[in-house]
């Protein structure tokens, strides 16, 4: 046995594995569409060089024992297996992913979907390919098979591995780790839970004046708290909106719109649960996977647990290290994707665990995922048994059109179910989540911490994705130290410097938004609130939607909005059409008008100040 040759196979072994999984995400839309082609090589590279190095160094204490077992004169074949079984491992789970890959795109039909006896024709399969790789690997560590072809993989695979070095400053990426002044001792710190709704707006809310009681208990108790009457949502859709909630920053300079999009370089790091996390919150997030979920949207050491796992539960101890490397920010997340990827399907195979697919979730017929019982449950164990202090972020779905399955009828039936869009079903949906409010409160209320607690009630954009549409904004403090209305135009973008404001912080430079804490309202009357809308262009890839083909100089990006006081503006990227409208049951005037070409103006100065460059 050759070590040089053991070394050549594990470095070509862990390459082809990550070049393979790389052309499958950098040829369809993935996280990677919005990387020019240099730092696609870079991600390349370095993940190469990380998979390469690790199963090098997992190959040695295998290596160890098959040099006894040889001096001990056991059989060649064994000595070779225990040798290579690492090597042999990820090759198997190589050939594993491309013949589920290939299956799926000529039939549509997968590991996923398999179950009965396909499951043990599936078994049968992964144990022939371990026999097969086996044999392969042992025919090129004994010499059987050319030692030029080993050679000559080895050397291609060293030169790609050895680009990662320059190539890793082109993605390098900053962590956070900023002073925060605290003023107060850590045991003042409140926990905070920020409630989301998908989809809700406040015209469709009796608290905002609507003719259906559609939220008796936020009626009940509006004197606790301090509401926002015109506020509105960053982005149209549920991932623009969620990072802009939870980072403070535009969708236009965090990219992050609708997927494919997903957090990049210092942005990743760059948020209020970092920030919370490094003060001693307890960080959890219950919301939904792929759209809305911080792990999937690489939202980066701000969340210990999210959606029903823990992060350093997932990808393995050597995702887990790398993670914590800024530089390796881009590296990391390849390797979360394509981990995922077979730990999902050996998961499957070998312990009868369901394979996610969200796109079959979405559309399933009875849309179990619009059911909000098992976000709830999450809430009830959190508060009961999460560490102190907690910083929660829940999204609740059942407002989620297009259909509304609310678990009480009042202004709807079940045959309104079919029918898109149903107001009466929407309305129902929308007691659905003043009962979830209630409950959330009621459990505060009971343990004895909602007078430690910030409680946030809010909504990600309006009904079927309106950005013109006033939102919901209610924020209970504790003690009620600040109560009663606020006139004045307030953003998603508001949030978290409000946050860190009443917990003795000054928000960072980077947060785009104000904190609404110093403010009366009639200082945000003419303010210029800016939001972003996808493309209209999306198609199901596989198992989620996306937008079909994310390409210069817009990507995601299909729609600016822009709203002073009580003016509305819409800009059609792509074709450059302006609309505009007054903002449905504001409580705003302006006192001087923007004409539509002013407004074109301001939106397309916003745009290049943000990078955008086109014709």
């Amino acid at each position: 046995m050759k070590i040089s040759r053991l070394a050549s196979l594990a470095l070509v072994s862990g390459t082809a594995w990550v070049l393979m999984e790389w052309l499958f995400f950098v040829t369809k839309p993935s996280f990677m569409s919005l990387y020019p082609w240099l730092e696609k090589l870079a991600v390349l590279s370095s993940t190469a060089l990380i998979v390469a190095v690790s199963l090098l160094i997992i190959s040695l204490p295998f290596a160890a024992v098959a040099l006894l077992l040889h001096r001990l004169d056991v059989n060649g074949k064994v000595v070779s297996t225990v040798a290579l079984l690492p090597v042999i491992l990820l090759l198997t789970m190589t050939l594993v992913v491309i013949l589920d890959n290939f299956m799926l795109t000529l039939f549509g039909w997968g590991i996923r979907d398999a179950s009965g006896l396909a499951i043990y024709g599936y078994r049968l399969v992964t144990i022939a390919l371990v026999v097969l790789a086996a044999r392969v690997l042992d025919g090129f560590l004994i010499g059987r098979y050319s030692p030029g072809t080993l050679k000559n993989l080895a050397v291609a695979a060293l030169v790609l591995v050895a680009c990662s070095v320059p190539l890793l400053w082109i993605t390098v990426a900053e962590s956070t780790d900023e002073d925060f002044e605290l003023t107060g001792s850590r045991q003042d710190l409140p926990n905070i839970v920020i409630l989301s709704a998908d989809g809700v707006s406040a015209k469709h809310m009796s608290l905002y004046g609507y003719e259906r009681p559609t939220t008796p208990f936020m009626d009940r108790k509006r004197g606790e708290f301090l509401v926002s009457e015109n506020h509105f949502s960053n982005a149209s859709d549920t991932g623009g909106s969620v990072i802009s909630l939870l980072s403070g920053k535009l969708p236009t300079t965090t990219r992050v719109v609708y997927p494919p999009d997903v957090l990049r370089g210092t942005d990743s790091y760059r948020h209020l649960p970092g920030i919370l996390k490094n003060l001693g919150y307890y960080n959890a997030d219950v919301s939904m996977r792929h759209y809305a979920d911080p792990y999937d949207l690489n939202l980066r050491g701000g969340f210990h647990e999210a959606n029903f796992r823990r992060l350093k539960e997932t990808g393995g101890t050597l995702v887990a290290a790398i993670r914590k490397v800024p530089a390796l920010n881009p590296a990391s997340l390849l390797l979360d994707r394509i981990s995922e990827r077979v730990s999902e399907r050996f998961g499957h195979i070998w312990k009868d665990k369901p394979m996610r697919n969200p796109m079959a979730e979405v559309n399933e017929p009875d849309r179990r995922w619009i059911y909000d019982d098992g976000r709830m449950a999450e809430i009830r164990r959190l508060l009961a048994e999460a560490p102190r202090p907690l910083f929660l972020h829940i999204h609740m779905m059942g407002t989620h059109g297009e259909k509304f399955r609310p678990s009480k009828r009042v202004y709807s039936t079940e045959e309104d179910y079919e029918t898109l869009w149903h107001i009466g079903g929407y309305d129902d949906a929308i007691m659905d989540f003043d009962r979830n409010v209630e409950e959330t409160y009621q459990l505060l209320e009971g343990s004895g911490l909602l007078d430690s607690t910030v409680l946030i009630i809010s909504s990600d954009h309006g009904f079927q994705h309106r950005v013109l549409d006033r939102l919901p904004l209610l924020m209970r403090l504790p003690e009620k130290s600040k109560t009663g209305s606020m006139g004045g135009n307030t953003q998603r973008l508001d949030i978290a410097p409000t946050v860190l404001d009443f917990i003795g912080i000054r928000p960072p430079g980077w947060m785009e938004g104000r904190s609404l804490l110093d403010s009366d309202g009639s200082d945000l009357i003419n303010r210029l609130i800016f939001a972003n809308g996808s493309q209209a262009d999306k198609s199901a890839e596989k198992d989620r939607w996306s937008v079909r083909n994310p390409q210069p100089p817009w990507y995601s990006l299909g729609r600016q909005y822009l709203i002073m006081c009580d003016q509305g503006f819409r800009l059609h990227l792509n074709t450059m059409e302006m609309s505009s409208m007054r903002i449905d049951g504001s409580t705003l005037a302006c006192d001087e008008t923007l004409s539509e070409s002013k407004a074109r103006e301001i939106m397309l100065e916003h745009l290049r100040e943000k990078g955008y460059s086109w014709e």
